[in-house]
């Protein structure tokens, strides 16, 4: 009777909700719909407010040439990229940095939502077989698993996980206006702005773009119904 209880025990250590989500094949299937991107500045480097998940390298005041990085993806069939409205401002110039590939190709902008920070782009590449497209809002649910990709400090195609920690995060920066924004303890750093926070149906649930800088595991994603609305403006124009 003993060791029938003790291999009860042992089952239900084993049972149910005690398994880790395995990313494997949501990273496969979706990590050619994700790029690097790199801006080219050349006037000075401006200040940016800490909470931006993309960093400035371009090191003196003085210089003429700055390097802005961060991250896009594949959104539409027709090849359009999603990323933040801060990570290409003032470009000179756009690389999109692609999975598999050594050399970066050249982006343009197709259009921008500079309050809600929402760019699209657009490069002659080869979409893949499986983008990635914006869900909607109502999906995200607190306390379930997300997955971020992302190019943070340069680092492509780096994927960290964690779960939704709050929804419905108000925040403005400057003159840019956040509502709706989901927050996340999958680790954002900088170089992951405009990068997809998706969930374990494979839908974009949000697109990662700030950080605070003074705690950990605090990271927002702008969330899907704002992506979907931008997008449909931003298209239509």
């Amino acid at each position: 009777m003993a060791q029938q209880g003790k291999r009860q025990v042992q089952r239900g250590a084993r049972g149910p909700g005690t398994t880790l989500p395995n990313f494997v094949q949501l990273v496969e299937r979706f990590k050619k719909a994700v790029v690097g991107i790199e801006v080219v500045h050349q006037s000075s480097p401006q200040t940016r407010l800490f909470p931006f998940a993309t960093p400035w390298n371009g090191g003196q005041e003085a210089s003429q040439r700055s390097v802005n990085i961060g991250t896009g993806f594949i959104f539409d069939p027709r090849g359009f990229i999603l990323t933040n409205e801060h990570v290409v401002h003032g470009a000179s110039q756009i690389l999109i940095r692609v999975l598999g590939k050594k050399a970066p190709v050249r982006a343009a902008v197709v259009g921008t939502d500079y309050k809600h920070d929402i760019a699209i782009l657009k490069a002659p590449i080869s979409v893949p077989d499986t983008i990635l497209k914006v869900g909607r809002s109502k999906d995200a649910k607190v306390g379930e698993w997300v997955m971020a990709i992302g190019s943070p400090l340069g680092l492509d195609h780096t994927v960290t996980v964690g779960i939704i920690s709050a929804v419905d995060r108000p925040l403005q920066i400057g003159d840019r206006e956040y509502p709706n924004l989901l927050q996340t303890d999958a680790a954002i750093n900088r170089g992951n702005s405009g990068g997809p926070l998706i969930n374990l149906r494979g839908q974009v649930v949000g697109m990662n773009t700030a950080v605070s800088q003074s705690s950990q595991g605090i990271g927002f994603a702008i969330s899907a119904d704002v992506l979907r609305q931008a997008i449909s403006r931003i298209l239509k124009a």
